[in-house]
């Protein structure tokens, strides 16, 4: 078990970052995991899937994100997703007798094509993750609204594999803890990171 909430917090057990180790599997980000709330993404096989307030990612490099976050020193953990043989997908059809794997690169790149950057709807970084977990794992997901239920949901199912993290300071355990946040955090964040900063004359 990895993943443990309380009433306000959450929080993961974690191992060190692992150069390479982000080019197989499927990965849930908590980017910025200093600020409330964090940005979340996806990182499958080596891409990255995000939408933020500037841009949307669909199958971009994965490396030149993980370039950037440590440029900056920005701390960010990243939960490993079960996707193998022996999870139970939602999607049984599985062409030429592929697994399930071959079906999610196709599912990541629908979901993320059409998007738009936020701030302009009532969408948040989290919106086509839920998409893709409800479409490939189960409809379930579509009643959560923040990581930490979707983690809590996750681990219930057995779907949580490994955390790791990247410029966090965990001086006396390997374990993170994160405060919850509510929905009007979340539109504040996005409202926040939407206005252009004009300069004071």
């Amino acid at each position: 078990m990895i993943f443990f909430e309380g009433d306000k917090t959450f929080s993961l057990k974690t191992d060190s970052f692992t150069s390479g180790e982000l080019d197989k599997g499927l990965w849930i980000v908590l980017a910025g995991v200093n600020e409330t709330p964090p940005h979340i993404a996806l990182i499958s096989d080596g891409k990255y899937y995000s939408v933020s307030t500037k841009k949307v990612d669909n199958e971009s490099p994965a490396e030149i994100f993980i370039q950037a976050l440590n440029r900056k020193k920005i701390p960010a953990l990243f939960i490993g997703i079960k996707t193998g043989s022996n999870v139970i997908i939602r999607n049984e059809t599985r062409p030429n007798g592929s697994s399930g794997r071959a079906i999610l690169p196709n599912l990541l790149f629908e979901i993320y094509k059409d998007l738009q950057p936020l701030g302009v709807h009532n969408e948040t970084c989290l919106s086509p993750i839920k998409e893709v977990f409800k479409q490939y794992f189960s409809p379930e997901f579509t009643e959560v609204n923040y990581v930490f239920e979707l983690l809590a949901l996750a681990e219930k199912k057995g779907l949580l594999e490994n955390c790791i993290s990247l410029n966090c300071v965990t001086p006396n355990s390997n374990v993170i803890t994160l405060p919850k946040y509510s929905m009007a955090q979340i539109r504040n964040r996005i409202n926040q990171l939407s206005t252009p900063i004009t300069s004071i004359k």
